[in-house]
């Protein structure tokens, strides 16, 4: 028994180390930043939003229903900030359409960056995250598309585009940074 206790003393103390709260500097709202799970976001101020858009989103049930067959060897990667609108109105309605189709919650990693597009864990380098949400969608590891900042049709159709490998180029394919004077 005293194991378990310290078990779940030091699991606790290793998932705060992941997931930090700090204000936003332009709104002074509570901003999280870093890596989180879907609990962390249906909480306190966070909740509110993402209870909202969750519960009123209608996904088209077809697509929805047609994408289960496509979900093996799936994974998720889904960088967001707690900050955005963009990121409040879809990754709510991306829960949805995927509790809808009965995806593992397991298979999704929930990357909260601040408004640099920084995690804190370096988990942004190297993947082009410059709007958000950013939704990354990978079969055997390897990338098969994204959907950036909001999607091209609806995140059903999107997502079901992508998964059948028939996916558009995201909103912002071609984006490049400003450069820096």
């Amino acid at each position: 028994m005293k194991y378990i206790y310290y078990f779940l003393v030091i699991l606790t103390i290793l998932s705060s180390q992941n997931l930090k709260t700090s204000t936003d500097e332009k709104t002074g709202d509570p901003m999280l930043v870093g890596i989180a799970q879907r609990s962390d976001i249906t909480v306190e101020h966070y909740g509110k939003w993402f209870d909202e858009e969750y519960s009123e989103y209608r996904g088209d049930e077809e697509l929805i229903t047609a994408s289960k067959d496509f979900l093996e060897e799936i994974e998720i990667e889904t960088f967001l900030g707690t900050w955005c609108e963009d990121s409040r109105r879809e990754v709510p309605r991306l829960y949805k359409i995927l509790d809808e189709m009965e995806f593992p919650a397991g298979e999704m990693d929930l990357i909260i960056v601040d408004r640099d597009k920084k995690s804190g864990h370096g988990l942004q380098d190297g993947k082009n995250i410059h709007h958000v949400p950013t939704i990354i969608f990978y079969k055997s590891g390897i990338e098969i598309g994204r959907i950036i900042e909001s999607p091209i049709e609806s995140l059903e159709e999107d997502i079901f585009n992508i998964l059948i490998g028939a996916g558009q180029d995201p909103n912002y394919h071609d984006w490049e940074p400003e450069e820096k004077n």
